[in-house]
């Protein structure tokens, strides 16, 4: 026969696997902290992320979501993303938005960034997107006078140089005259930062095959002046290329008589690095200027217009080459005396393409960026264009 204190813990025992206690004779249920329910961790899955945008200084990188949605098993719920970016591997513990704008501090250094898509607490994926890039010295996108938005360089017949600023919305600020003396170039074009100090540069060859460098001081005026070559006269075209092989220095292409376009590497302090080609069958391609991040990704765009007034998108992948096949993205250019690229007019973050045409019309080409991806009309990549100036035709250069 048991004991009496044998009987009451069993007794004890039992009433705790049956969910109460008996305190002072009594049955209490416990509290519900007493029994806490875990929830066990489910697996998510996720498609690679992918690193777009425009990785130069003062644009916009943005974390996609890549292959395909994600997913939960056992399903249920609905994901919450978190994004973490890195500069060569270190954490960047303000950046924790889906998307990242590059500063000067950036430049030359390696960006990169990790998704993670959360189910519950328990039931997460983090995934670095592919693939990391270096961020490039600021684009002639960025402006002359340091506020980040498209402005456009003139050249009258008197020799002038004048800046046409935007405010960045599609309008115009007052103009103001940059120098005189300028009409000894034949060819005139604004790298983007070639020094590397941070500020928009402009670029000029003069009859006797020599480049000068003019080192914008960032408010919209100079620093100095000097030579950066000799020899240049016999290029059928010379311009801008933004961080060609994407070293994070910006670069120049230039077309030889043999037409072959040749690359010039910037090495970051207003001087070359080894010139190589980079296509051989460039003939009537003229002009040649950059339209930077044209399709809202990371590839770099390089446009032509050939005999036919057909304009031609030339990209890479910022790894010193060409892509194989350039893509048309215009035609019926041929009636217009000058043809670039000066940025995003409009300030959709897209880049646009304007036009002079004989009547002295300023007319501007709003870029689709990535949209025409997506837009069911991927051969289209414009949203639209409108005349934005008069009295353009006088000048001897627009860039």
């Amino acid at each position: 026969m048991e004991s009496t204190p044998l009987r009451r813990a069993r007794s004890w025992l039992g009433a705790f696997a049956a969910g109460v206690l008996l305190i002072g004779g009594l049955a209490v249920a416990p509290t519900a902290q007493a029994l806490p329910t875990l929830v066990p961790g489910r697996t998510v899955y996720m498609g690679q992320p992918k690193l777009n945008g425009d990785p130069t200084v003062g644009g916009v990188l943005k974390a996609e979501l890549g292959g395909y949605a994600p997913f939960v098993v056992p399903e249920g719920g609905t994901p919450s993303f978190s994004y973490a970016w890195t500069r060569d591997g270190q954490v960047i513990p303000w950046a924790t938005a889906s998307t990242y704008r590059a500063t000067q501090t950036d430049m030359g250094h390696v960006i990169a960034v990790s998704v993670t898509a959360s189910y519950d607490s328990e039931s997460k994926l983090t995934l670095q997107a592919d693939y990391p890039l270096r961020i490039a010295a600021k684009p002639r996108a960025r402006g002359f006078d340091g506020d980040g938005t498209l402005d456009l360089f003139a050249r009258d017949s008197a020799g002038r140089l004048l800046l046409y600023p935007t405010d960045g919305h599609g309008n115009w600020r007052p103009a103001q005259v940059l120098g005189t003396g300028w009409n000894v170039f034949n060819t005139l074009f604004s790298p983007g930062d070639f020094d590397g100090d941070g500020t928009v540069d402009v670029i000029g060859r003069d009859g006797e095959g020599r480049l000068f460098l003019y080192q914008g001081n960032g408010t919209g005026g100079w620093k100095q002046a000097f030579q950066i070559g000799q020899g240049w006269q016999d290029f059928r075209t010379v311009s801008a290329a933004g961080d060609f092989n994407g070293d994070g220095t910006n670069d120049i292409i230039a077309v030889d008589r043999w037409y072959q376009a040749i690359l010039y590497p910037g090495n970051g302090r207003g001087g070359w690095l080894q010139p190589y080609g980079v296509d051989t069958y460039w003939i009537n391609q003229d002009p040649v200027f950059s339209v930077g991040h044209f399709g809202g990704t990371n590839k770099l765009g390089v446009v032509a217009r050939d005999i036919h007034g057909s304009l031609t998108l030339h990209e890479t992948n910022r790894n010193g080459w060409f892509d194989a096949q350039p893509t048309g993205i215009g035609w019926g250019f041929n009636g217009f005396p000058v043809v670039g690229s000066g940025g995003d007019f409009d300030g959709d973050n897209n880049m646009d393409i304007f036009s002079v045409d004989t009547a002295g019309r300023l007319t501007m080409y709003y870029g689709k960026g990535a949209e025409y991806m997506t837009s069911g009309r991927p051969d289209i990549r414009w949203y639209g264009q409108s005349v934005v100036g008069w009295g353009w035709g006088g000048f001897t250069a627009v860039f």
